[in-house]
């Protein structure tokens, strides 16, 4: 939290009356650990004031306040104020939402500050997808849903963090919520270029079908000859398309 002293200590029968030229921000699909920086402009437009502070709301905020100064040198009173702030994604597949309070005696102003994670079908952290065949495996698996109603998601990242990459993938796959939640029909792809690991983790409601055995001849059909080679958008589109064949022949 911070509080600033009263520039005027002279007391005014209309109160002071704060607002800001932005009250809302959005940033969209940040990466885990990703920053971004906004910035605002306080003005009081009412009468003078003993108090001012500004703090952000919530516990364990995501947002914090780096800056806050008058916005123009040599300006009498420390309004107009502009405030500089950074907000940070701790994590994947959520959606946050911070507010910054700027009071001024008792009186409040509000902006609000929502980040937004949530995945896509293909989420290439590692950036080994080549562009065209990210097109190609994100209308695969957008048609798999429609037709099946099964959520596939590829993953690609640069460290398991310390992890097995059977907890790693365990923990997103439940972590994101994929597959619809009545019928557990959830794949998560998951790949490490660290460690040169990969895995496919499946929902209770496709285990059957998708068993460890057929897993186990994609990879040594598709993902390590392609792998190997660099080749990653080719191995997962293929991998992803003979699951696919999968599915709709056991809709039929």
């Amino acid at each position: 939290m911070e509080k600033d002293k009263p520039l005027n200590n002279k007391e005014s029968v209309n109160k002071p009356n704060p607002i800001v030229d932005r009250p809302y921000f959005e940033f969209n699909d940040l990466k885990k650990g990703q920053e971004e920086h906004g910035h605002f402009v306080i003005r009081n437009i009412g009468g003078l004031y003993s108090s001012f502070e500004i703090f952000v709301l919530e516990k364990d905020p995501f947002v914090k306040i780096i800056s806050s100064a008058p916005q123009h040198d040599n300006q009498p009173d420390k309004f107009p104020m502009k405030v500089c702030f950074e907000a940070k994604a701790e994590d994947w597949s959520r959606r946050y939402l911070n507010t910054i309070i700027i009071r001024i005696d008792n009186e409040d102003e509000k902006v609000i500050v929502e980040l937004d994670t949530q995945t896509k079908p293909v989420n290439d952290f590692a950036h080994i997808i080549e562009p065209g065949y990210m097109r190609k495996i994100t209308s695969l698996i957008n048609k798999i849903e429609k037709k099946s109603s099964a959520e596939i998601s590829v993953v690609t990242i640069e460290s398991l963090e310390g992890k097995t990459i059977e907890k790693y993938s365990n923990e997103l796959f439940n972590t994101w919520g994929i597959g619809k939640e009545d019928k557990n029909n959830g794949i998560l792809f998951l790949i490490d270029i660290n460690e040169n690991k990969y895995r496919i983790e499946v929902g209770l409601g496709l285990e059957k079908l998708i068993s460890p055995d057929f897993i186990s001849s994609l990879f040594n059909q598709f993902d390590t000859p392609y792998f190997k080679v660099k080749k990653f958008g080719s191995g997962i589109y293929k991998t992803i398309g003979r699951i696919a064949d999968k599915i709709y022949k056991s809709s039929k």
